[in-house]
This record gives structure tokens, C-alpha cells and sequence, in this order.
């Protein structure tokens, strides 16, 4: 049993051993997620923060299985909410997808009446974007290549780094909130870039989705919903929404359960949240348009000089700061100085104030003892001094006593 016990221990230590260097790599590795923005213009992300980890924490939402990423257009903030963590695309993918096929219609390589395997290309957007059809779907990937090259293709709508997609981006079509918002700002930036895709996307899943709850919002979406062999299930919704300043929101999950009513309640939060900033954008529009000139501090005058009779020169003219060395050399009769009025005195009224009056009881007490102590040795001194005085007389009066025997005697 200790044999066995002194086995699995030296096992960890040799798997902590092996591993460390590999976290420590993994630590040191250059994340390839960009940076989020340092300002925003109108959106405040910490209350987007608390909007959002308030409502999964009602309905016990794990962060890991929901990403959010949400944009305010008119100015272009944007927030992430666990945005780079890829899902399977169920059917946002058709998105990227159509936009191709819609901007080579505005290079003019194909009409709305070009034939695409038995459809035109305006069938095949409706039947992709608005019915949902899977197997025109993949006709449509088909006419540019294998899935990875149109999965390639979608890359070139959003600025992100190619070392940013998972690998499962191009082998499986997964997607981050992150990419698909640049999905969506670059079919909302440039829309006659890519003619009819927000028109189909107005009239898909009408009242469903993020637009359950937005009443006669206008709302360009595109959802996905696919449960994986694995049983995973994913459910998405990435949207255009045409408040008076319009916002884009994408939410995708992974075994939620509750989907539709997560959907359905992110669109009315963030519908409440976006028209909360009318005021705020209003005075960024201002700002912006008529920008205040930097205000700088004056700079301070120079010191003026006193005039000549306020800045006695000894007679110099102009009152200037260097001697006249004029009359240097030449006698000048000594100018006696005039005397200097010396102000009158007057006394002030004696004023008897008892010398203790300010003291307190302890100070009263201490300069008491003093004075008695001044007393004592006053009295000492004087008898000393009679001592003294009697000391001297007495031998006086012995030696006159002892001349006056002497006297007698002779």
C-alpha cells in the first residue's frame, strides 16, 4: 500500500514536471485576440457588462456557453461579452455567404437574372436567406468553390488577423460574435456593396427571435439553430435593428435550453439600452460638429517698473535701474539728510491687571510657591546680615573691653 501510495505521488511530480514548461509556454504566447477599443464615444461598457451578467445570473446562464457582442452604428462602438469563442455557425454562415454572390452582382460579373444551377441569383437568396433552404445553401457554396475557399472568402469581411480563426472556422464553419458583428458593420457600412441581402434579411423569422419582443421594430436578421450529432445544440441571432439610431447584436449559446426567450429578451434589452443614449449621442454630435477651441492660459505680463518717484534713484533721471556715473570724479557738497520725523509718543493708560489673571490653577499654584520660596530667602539674607552685624559689634566690644583691663593693669 505505501509502495503504491510513493508510486501515484512520484507520478504527479513527474506530470507537474512535464506540463510546467508547457503552461509556462502557453502563458508567453502572443494572444491573437485584438485588443478592445480604449474610448468609446457614447456606450458605456461597464453598464453593459452589469446589464448582462445581471440577466444570466437570473436565469443561471453560464459565461462560457453565451457570447454578445453589441454595436452602436452611428458612431461604431462596440462591446464583447466572451465574444471569441467559437461555435458551430448554424446558419449564420449563409450571411458571408450571400454577400459574396451579391457584390459580384454589383461588379457587375452576374444580374439578378443569372442563372446559378436552375435559379436565379434573386431565387437563391430568398430561398437561403428567408426560407432557410439547406440544399440551395450548398449549391451556393458550390459556385465558388469547396466550402473551405468560400469559408476563405468570408474572411474578407471582417479586418480580423487570419491567425485569429480557429481551426474549426475552415474545417467546420465556427464562428465567434466576434467576427460575425464584422459581418454585420461591414454589410451595414457598405450595404449597396452587397444590393438585396438587409432586404432579405428584413423578411426572415419576421416576429421571431430578437424581434418577439421589439413590436413594429424594423429588424434584418439571420438565425441559426442545428443540433450537432453530439447532441450540442447551438442557437443564434445576428441582427440589424433599426431603432432611430440602429444598433447590431449578435447572441450565439450552446446548450441553453431556453433559447428563444434569451433571444427574445436580449433584443429588448439592448432595444431599452441603445434609446437610453439618445442624450449622450446628441452631445457627441455636437462636440463633434462644432468642436470647442483649446482654451490656453494667458501668459502672464511683465513686471512693470515703479516710476522714478516711487523707486527713489538717489536723483537719477527716468528712473532707471543702473547708477549715472555721469559726474564721476567731480566734487559735490555733502547734502545733509533731512532728519526723520520721529512720530509722538503717547502713553497709554496704565492698565492694572493682576499679574495672574491669565494662569491657571496649577501655574497660580507653582508661582505661589516661588514667591514664598523668594520670601524665605529674603528673611534668610537679612538675618544672616544682623548675624553678621552682631558678630562684628560683639568683637568690637571685646577688644575695647580687653584695651580698657590693659589699661586698669598699668
Amino acid at each position: 500500500m505505501k509502495k503504491r501510495l510513493f508510486a501515484s505521488m512520484l507520478a504527479l511530480v513527474l506530470c507537474f514536471a512535464l506540463l510546467s514548461p508547457l503552461c509556462a509556454w502557453a502563458e508567453g504566447e502572443e494572444s491573437t485576440v485584438p485588443a478592445d477599443p480604449d474610448g468609446y464615444a457614447v456606450i458605456d461598457p461597464a453598464a453593459l457588462q452589469k446589464l448582462v451578467e445581471d440577466y444570466a445570473a437570473v436565469y443561471g446562464l453560464k459565461r462560457g456557453d453565451i457570447s454578445v457582442a453589441y454595436c452602436y452604428l452611428d458612431t461604431g462602438d462596440t462591446w464583447y461579452y466572451n465574444a471569441d469563442r467559437w461555435y458551430f455557425s448554424a446558419g449564420l454562415h449563409r450571411v458571408p455567404l450571400m454577400m459574396i454572390l451579391a457584390e459580384w452582382e454589383h461588379d457587375g460579373k452576374v444580374t439578378r437574372d443569372t442563372s446559378f444551377k436552375g435559379m436565379t441569383l434573386g431565387q437563391a437568396e430568398e430561398s437561403v436567406l428567408i426560407y432557410n433552404s439547406v440544399d440551395n445553401t450548398n449549391l451556393m457554396m458550390s459556385m465558388i468553390g469547396s466550402n473551405e475557399d468560400a469559408r476563405r472568402e468570408f474572411m474578407k469581411f471582417s479586418p480580423l488577423p487570419e491567425s485569429y480563426y480557429d481551426p474549426d472556422f475552415l474545417a467546420y464553419s465556427y464562428f465567434s460574435a466576434r467576427y460575425m458583428m464584422d459581418v454585420l458593420k461591414t454589410l451595414y457600412n457598405e450595404s449597396e456593396r452587397f444590393p438585396n441581402i438587409l432586404d432579405c434579411m428584413k423578411r426572415s423569422a419576421v416576429g421571431q427571435y430578437f424581434g418577439a419582443g421589439l413590436g413594429g421594430i424594423e429588424v434584418a436578421q439571420r438565425f441559426g439553430s442545428y443540433t450537432a450529432p453530439r447532441r450540442n445544440e447551438n442557437n443564434h441571432d445576428a441582427a440589424i435593428i433599426y431603432t432611430e439610431h440602429p444598433f447590431a447584436l449578435v447572441v450565439m449559446t450552446e446548450n441553453m435550453g431556453v433559447t428563444q426567450q434569451i433571444m427574445k429578451d436580449m433584443g429588448i434589452i439592448f432595444k431599452d439600452y441603445t434609446l437610453s443614449l439618445d442624450g449622450a449621442y446628441e452631445e457627441w454630435l455636437e462636440q463633434k460638429n462644432n468642436p470647442q477651441p483649446v482654451v490656453t492660459e494667458p501668459e502672464p505680463a511683465p513686471a512693470e517698473i515703479p516710476a522714478a518717484e516711487e523707486n527713489p534713484d538717489n536723483g537719477q533721471s527716468g528712473g532707471s535701474l543702473f547708477p549715472d556715473f555721469s559726474n564721476v570724479g567731480l566734487p559735490s557738497a555733502p547734502s545733509e539728510p533731512a532728519p526723520a520725523e520721529v512720530p509722538a509718543l503717547t502713553e497709554a493708560p496704565e492698565q492694572n491687571v493682576p499679574a495672574n489673571q491669565n494662569l491657571t490653577p496649577a501655574q497660580q499654584q507653582v508661582q505661589q510657591a516661588l514667591e514664598q520660596q523668594n520670601g524665605n530667602r529674603t528673611i534668610v539674607l537679612v538675618l544672616g546680615a544682623v548675624l553678621v552685624f552682631v558678630l562684628a559689634l560683639a568683637a568690637v566690644l571685646r577688644n575695647v573691653m580687653r584695651r580698657r583691663r590693659e589699661a586698669d593693669l598699668d
